[in-house]
């Protein structure tokens, strides 16, 4: 008796034996594409539907079982009571060889609707959460920007309908302003649930826009100091001098430092952030006093040599 492969066919699950040639079950795994791609999903987290137990207990039992996806092993094996382990390449060619079947429009819907499953979840994430308020922030942080610039370049003329846009165009900003205040303060919160203590060192809104710029925390806690603190750098101050720092100018207390120490004051900072984003990333130890403890004392330094 040869191996049974249980593998994923679109919206329904297969049992195939390699030893006689043939699919031994089909299980469907819902009557539409957002039923069964909630059902795929579950797979992995032990939600195994009922028939595909028992089609696998009604095997020989003998049969050796193989898993098609390497995240069903462990919630197959609680389920039917013995080992499954994850099917070899050959064996996963034999079995589709078996099963013989071409996508159509069913199954482009159903991994359609499993990709936007996964989407959604990865999207809602506390981590992703962070990520998307930082890119939000910075984008009407530069929206407030543009629209200052070009209110102190109009020309509103007395008397005339330039005067009133202009005192409509002054509440919009103002508007836009308040918004903006009030999306940094749900920022704040995020960085300070998901990373505080890197929120603490360099500051809520910088931390967050590190773990944005580095793609996630994760990312961030494998740069090296030096990385970190030209994330956010866009461009060069002349031909013949890099730029010093990038989203680390706004690091906390970076304005209390002298202008001509503020790159010494960034290379410490940065030191200090990394073994903060790591400690967010692993431990969740409270390393925070001492980080700032050390960024104060270095702070302090630097304005004494500058006197």
């Amino acid at each position: 008796m040869g191996p049974a492969v249980i593998l994923s066919d679109g919206p329904r699950l297969l049992v195939v034996e390699l030893d006689p040639a043939r699919v031994a079950a089909t299980v469907p795994l819902g009557p539409t594409a957002p039923t069964a791609a909630t059902q795929y999903r579950g797979l992995a987290k032990g939600q195994l539907p009922p028939e595909l137990v028992s089609a696998v207990r009604g095997l020989p039992p003998d049969t050796i079982l193989r898993s098609g996806d390497p995240t069903w092993t462990a919630p197959l094996a609680r389920a039917i009571g013995r080992e499954v382990p994850a099917a070899s390449v050959p064996e996963l060619r034999a079995a589709r060889t078996i099963a013989h079947r071409t996508s159509g429009r069913e199954d482009r819907a159903f991994l359609l609707e499993v990709a936007r499953q996964s989407l959604q979840e990865a999207l809602a994430s506390p981590e992703e959460i962070l990520i998307s308020l930082a890119r939000e922030e910075e984008r009407v942080e530069r929206a407030l920007g543009r629209e200052a610039r070009a209110a102190d370049a109009f020309q509103p003329v007395p008397g005339t309908p330039l005067a009133d846009y202009a005192d409509d165009w002054a509440r919009a900003r103002a508007d836009l302003a308040r918004h903006h205040e009030a999306l940094l303060a749900r920022l704040d919160r995020s960085a300070q649930v998901q990373v505080p203590n890197l929120a603490s060192v360099v500051g809520e809104r910088v931390a967050a826009r590190l773990v944005a710029a580095a793609g996630g925390l994760a990312p961030l806690s494998r740069m090296t100091a030096s990385r970190l603190q030209l994330l956010g750098a866009r461009r060069r101050p002349s031909a013949d001098r890099g730029p010093r720092f990038g989203l680390l100018f706004r690091g906390a207390r970076m304005s209390d430092v002298p202008v001509g120490r503020r790159g010494a004051y960034a290379r410490s900072l940065a030191a200090l952030a990394i073994i903060a984003a790591r400690a967010d990333a692993t431990t969740r130890a409270d390393v925070a006093p001492r980080l700032i403890g050390r960024r104060d004392r270095r702070v302090e330094t630097l304005r004494r040599r500058s006197r």
